[in-house]
């Protein structure tokens, strides 16, 4: 009747979920950034991501602020037809009829008079573009450079109009300014080729400005796209195919306007240093320079991998920790009982269970605390989630000694005897359940800490499933704990342990100092050649690597000195 008592309590640990849900704080752009993330989710045919990014676009959406109007009603419905389609054809289409709907609803609530930021944008586009003409023609090359820098630096002020008004366009501007920076800073500028780039980029500004629509058909390309043509471009590099190379960044040049915002909505230094470097390189990329450009692009490559990489934690990884946790609170329970049994103090055994409970219901009270930190923590959120990864790694190597420790049949002998002395020296039957209260409100902290750590990449799903298989298992080791021990000794059990603790501290340290990578807050210098494994939480920086390497000799050395002594 205890064992199942104690089954019962576990239970209670899968209400730990709710409190792990941390919502941002709200805007259209979240809900933008969610939509984007939610369709890269249907291109990799992740149903689990989809459904975590589809939750943060209708929980984003009911914490805004809405104003009355039509398209208010018409959001909502076009979110509750996205719930309901189940095919990736649908879901994209819903997703796309949303986005427009989105941008229709933010120029209701911020009204811009087009024709005037048209204007705006000839009027300060057209003298740089009269400018540069005449330097191309004068071959003053220098010049022409500089008016270009200028142009680049007025078009990104002015862009967001066009973007909205006309995707087309936007990207047949965008495609014309790189092409046009290309053929300036090749070694040898040939006029004419550079002067038709500039007659490109003016048509297509004097057509905007007259209201015409553009032809050209965009489409929703994968981000991944860009990896593809750089692949193309250092491997015909690597084979003296140098035209083929410039195609390729070319080609990037071409796709880049369709999925920029998947890296400027991430990374917005990564951003910055493409729109610059890749016309750079296609320019200039000849015999002399093809081994440095080469292993410029490699870099580049790695750090949009790196960028658009999507590395989650599976349920298996929020299994661990909770079944980490919960066998050390359950053993000391089951050792208590075991006691108290023999010694038949039935009021000393409820006094145990009753403690396992409020020490329970003690850690959902605190989870629920940092849900409610969490909640307020709005565009700080991804940066305390690296923090709290990195300080839950530190926690889990002191956690992972300490289960080595008790790897010793004397040790864990010893850890028993003292826990028992503890509940034994007042005499008093009280004192049985303070001791298992302490023993599960503490695991349950510690679980509390290692969930902030991965619960921004994690789906809800995911977590959900880790923490039932955790539950079903911790219920069936106190079912059948008598004859568990008999096939597998505890002590063994907690070396097993420790080892797949270190393995996903190594998992956590790798993915929260990436994510501080992308939020700029850590540098970033890719290692070429080695490959990304998302499983195991690995980048191919020197920022992540050097530390999870550490890691890893630090757990190697502690092994080796416990196994001297």
């Amino acid at each position: 009747m205890k064992r199942y008592s104690i089954v019962f309590s576990l239970v209670a640990i899968l209400f730990m979920l709710l409190s792990l849900t941390a919502k941002a704080e709200t805007s259209l752009s979240d809900i933008y950034i969610s939509v984007t993330d939610a369709k890269s989710a249907i291109q990799d045919k992740d149903e689990k991501a989809f459904d975590k990014h589809f939750k943060e676009i209708k929980d984003n959406w009911q914490s805004t602020n809405k104003k009355d109007h039509k398209l208010v009603k018409k959001i909502d419905q076009d979110i509750e037809k996205v719930e309901k389609t189940t095919s990736q054809k649908d879901r994209e289409s819903a997703l796309n009829t949303l986005t427009s709907d989105l941008i229709d609803y933010e120029k209701v609530l911020n009204p811009v008079d087009k024709q005037k930021k048209r204007d705006q944008l000839q009027n300060e586009m057209q003298p740089l573009i009269k400018n540069i003409t005449k330097a191309i023609s004068d071959k003053d090359f220098e010049k022409a450079k500089t008016i270009n820098n200028q142009l680049n630096a007025t078009w990104t002020k002015n862009e967001k109009i066009v973007r909205e008004e006309d995707i087309g366009r936007y990207g047949q501007v965008e495609t014309a300014l790189m092409f046009t920076r290309i053929e300036l800073t090749k070694d040898k500028v040939d006029a004419s080729s550079a002067q038709m780039q500039v007659d490109q980029l003016k048509k297509e500004l004097d057509d905007y400005h007259a209201g015409k629509k553009s032809d050209a058909k965009t489409s929703d390309q994968d981000v991944n796209i860009l990896n593809e043509h750089l692949d193309t471009a250092i491997k015909n590099i690597k084979n003296d195919n140098l035209a083929k190379s410039k195609q390729a960044l070319q080609q990037f040049i071409i796709a880049w306007p369709n999925v920029e915002s998947e890296i400027s909505t991430r990374n917005g230094a990564l951003y910055t240093k493409i729109e610059q470097k890749i016309p750079q390189y296609a320019g200039q990329l000849d015999e002399d320079n093809k081994d440095d450009i080469g292993s410029q692009l490699e870099t580049l490559n790695q750090e949009i991998k790196s960028t658009i990489s999507k590395t989650s934690y599976t349920f298996w990884d929020a299994a661990l920790i909770l079944l980490r946790e919960g066998v050390e609170a359950l053993l000391i329970i089951m050792a208590l009982l075991t006691v108290t049994r023999k010694s038949e103090q039935t009021k000393a055994s409820k006094w145990i269970i009753t403690g396992s409970v409020i020490g329970i219901v003690l850690s959902i009270a605190l989870a629920f605390i940092f849900k409610a930190i969490f909640e307020n923590l709005g565009s700080t959120r991804e940066l305390t989630e690296g923090l709290v990864g990195i300080g839950s790694v530190i926690l889990m190597i002191i956690v992972g000694i300490w289960l080595h420790s008790k790897s010793s049949l004397d040790s864990w002998q010893n850890f028993i005897n003292k826990n028992m002395d503890k509940a034994m020296s007042t005499g008093s039957i009280v004192t049985f359940g303070l001791v298992a209260f302490l023993s599960v409100f503490r695991e349950g902290a510690e679980t509390i800490i290692f969930y902030l750590g991965i619960v921004g990449k994690i789906s809800t799903w995911s977590l959900i499933l880790g923490i039932i298989v955790a539950s079903v298992i911790l219920a069936l080791i106190a079912i059948f704990f008598n004859q568990i021990t008999k096939w597998i000794p505890i002590h063994r059990l907690f070396f097993i342990m420790s080892l797949f603790i270190f393995i996903l501290a190594f998992k956590i340290l790798g993915v929260s100092i990436h994510t501080l990578q992308i939020l700029n807050i850590v540098p970033q210098h890719t290692i070429n050649h080695l490959p990304f494994i998302d499983l195991i939480g690995f980048y191919p920086t020197y920022e992540t690597l050097i530390p999870q390497l550490a890691l890893v000799i630090l757990v190697v050395i502690y092994y080796a000195m416990s196994k001297k002594k």
